[in-house]
């Protein structure tokens, strides 16, 4: 079964300047260290607020590396049931159960109904803890996810990996946004009418206690919003700011109620 909405895959260009980036703004705390020796791969677990990135650095990266966020992550307690289950529902299995190249826990690939990598893992090894407290940052929102192929993606992620919806929104011009979870991870999906261009892989997102004393709090380290931000935020009243990482990762910065209040 599974039971975790686990991270999204970064692949970075600079592990220092990542590591800064994300411990300095946002106070994210190491909860792994490894390394994959046949790709020659540094691999760190971040934890933000209670919610969890891993980044991935590889020493050669090939000319045709994608950097950025490159996959979502799942915990299964039964990979080979559930990779088998998925696959035969058909959905492209990309990896088979295999060992990880970390050498912890074992893990499978896929694609999902729109084509974004999902990582399957298994593993004994707890790697999350509680929250961590931060004097800017009080929560990981949400994960997400550009979503085409809107009920496909619910198939995949509501009606087979058993997320369960928080809310639904129609929103001016025919775009939906959903919100589906696994207790404190939440994952959005978003649809146009229209089939979008922008990467699958959307965004990842904070709760601030107020986007302006954040933006300030940024500002001092030398980060900046994106241009036209902050902006009102479309669903649950506040405001958003957008940054980048090193990498171009688009990061949204929001002081809204949590979702699962609303």
């Amino acid at each position: 079964m599974i039971y975790e909405l686990n991270h999204f895959g970064i692949v970075i260009r600079d592990l220092e300047k990542s590591l800064d980036f994300y411990q300095g703004l946002f106070g994210a705390k190491v909860v792994f260290d490894g390394f994959i020796e046949s790709s020659k791969t540094d691999v760190r677990y971040l934890q933000i607020g209670g919610g969890m990135i891993e980044l991935l650095h590889p020493h050669e990266p090939g000319t045709d590396e994608t950097f950025g966020v490159t996959h979502i992550a799942f915990l299964s307690d039964s990979l080979d049931e559930d990779y088998e289950r998925l696959t035969a529902a058909g959905f492209e299995g990309l990896v088979k159960p295999k060992v990880a190249g970390t050498g912890v826990g074992r893990l499978a690939f896929l694609r999902d109904a729109n084509g974004a990598r999902v990582e399957l893992l298994q593993r004994d090894v707890k790697m999350r803890t509680e929250p961590i407290e931060h004097p800017v940052v009080k929560a990981f929102d949400h994960y997400s996810l550009v979503s085409n192929d809107r009920e496909g993606a619910l198939r995949f992620y509501r009606d087979l990996l058993g997320l369960r919806v928080l809310s639904s929104h129609e929103m001016t011009g025919g775009s939906k946004i959903d919100y589906l979870h696994y207790d404190y991870d939440v994952l959005e999906l978003l649809h146009s009418p229209e089939p979008s261009s922008d990467p699958i892989f959307a965004h990842i997102a904070l709760r601030v206690e107020d986007v302006a004393a954040a933006q300030a709090a940024f500002a001092e380290r030398g980060v900046s919003f994106e241009a036209g931000t902050p902006k009102p935020a479309r669903i649950g009243g506040g405001s958003i700011g957008v940054i980048r990482d090193p990498d171009g990762v688009k990061i949204e910065v929001l002081d809204r109620p949590d979702l699962r209040e609303l």
